[in-house]
C-alpha cells in the first residue's frame, strides 16, 4: 500500500530524530507487527520481545529508510521478520498440540482414536522439522482454517506464492513422513475446510 501524507510526514520527522514522530508510527503498526511475529515465533512473550527489538533497531536505522512511496510497515515487518527467523533459529521449533483440532467423533472406535492420536504425535513432529515459513503456511491454512488470499495479505506475498511455499511444505512433510518410516500424511489435520479461489 502507498504511503499516505500523514505517515510520509511522520516518517520525515522520525528522520530527524523526532521520538513523538516515531512513538506515533509505533503505536499505528505495532499490533500489525506482532501478529506478523508471533506467527514466526509462535510464544506470545518471545514475539513482543523480538517485536520490541525490531522496532528498537527501527528506530536506530531510521535515518536509513528509503521512500519507494510504500508504507513503512513493510520495512518495520522486514526488520522484525529477520530477528524472528534469527530467534527461531536458535530455538527448536514445535507446534502446539492442543492448538490441533483432531475432528474425530465422540463416538470413534477407540482403536481409531489412538491411531489419530498417534498420527498427531508424528505430525507434530514432522512440522517441527519444516523451515519457518512453510511451517507457519502449514499451521495457519490447515490449523487456523486460513485462505490463500488472508495469508497472502497477511504474509505480504501473492497467492501464487503461498501455494508453491504450501507445495514445498506438504511435499516436505511427505519426505520427512517416509524417512520416520510412514507410508502416508495423517489426515486429522492436513485438511482444509476453507474454499479458497
Amino acid at each position: 500500500m502507498p504511503l499516505s501524507s500523514e505517515e510520509r510526514t511522520l516518517i520525515s520527522r522520525a528522520i530527524k530524530r523526532d521520538p513523538e514522530a516515531f512513538s506515533q508510527l509505533y503505536v499505528r503498526f505495532y499490533d500489525i507487527v506482532l501478529r506478523r511475529v508471533s506467527m514466526i515465533v509462535g510464544d506470545r512473550q518471545d514475539a513482543e520481545d523480538v517485536t520490541s527489538e525490531a522496532f528498537l533497531r527501527a528506530w536506530n536505522a531510521i535515518d536509513r529508510f528509503q521512500d519507494r512511496d510504500v508504507s513503512i510497515l513493510a520495512w518495520f515487518v522486514t526488520i522484525a521478520e529477520r530477528l524472528a527467523v534469527k530467534h527461531m533459529k536458535n530455538r527448536r521449533p514445535s507446534v502446539d498440540v492442543d492448538d490441533v483440532v483432531l475432528g474425530a467423533p465422540m463416538d470413534s472406535n477407540p482403536d481409531v482414536l489412538v491411531q489419530r492420536a498417534a498420527d498427531l504425535v508424528t505430525l507434530k513432529s514432522a512440522i517441527a522439522e519444516l523451515p519457518p515459513m512453510q511451517r507457519e503456511i502449514v499451521a495457519k491454512r490447515f490449523l487456523d482454517d486460513q485462505s490463500y488470499t488472508e495469508l497472502g495479505l497477511l504474509l505480504g506475498k501473492p497467492v501464487g506464492t503461498v501455494r508453491v511455499i504450501q507445495h514445498r511444505a506438504l511435499k516436505a512433510l511427505k519426505g520427512i513422513l517416509s524417512a520416520k518410516g510412514e507410508r502416508r500424511v495423517p489426515k486429522p489435520v492436513l485438511r482444509s475446510r476453507t474454499p479458497d479461489a
